[in-house]
């Protein structure tokens, strides 16, 4: 607790990628005040094809997404 999952297209390197979880990593910790052992980061990575699917199940209208993306269609991202 707590655990992040970062769900992106395909194509960060893996060095990006963990800079991205340590900075997040360090966002937890500075304003939840959880420790850093007990915060844990993910990555699920996602063909072009596949991010309709993640953008119905995970964010289309959820009220746990704080932060709303700026398109309304997965296909053209527009």
């Amino acid at each position: 607790m707590p655990h992040v999952v970062i769900k992106t297209l395909s194509g960060p390197t893996k060095e990006a990628l963990q800079k991205a979880a340590d900075q997040i990593s360090d966002i937890v910790n500075k304003t939840l005040g959880k420790p850093k052992k007990y915060i844990s980061v993910s990555v699920e990575e996602y063909a072009f094809d596949e991010w309709e699917g993640v953008y119905k199940e995970y964010i289309e209208g959820k009220d746990n997404v704080l932060i709303k993306p700026g398109y309304s269609d997965p296909k053209i991202f527009q």
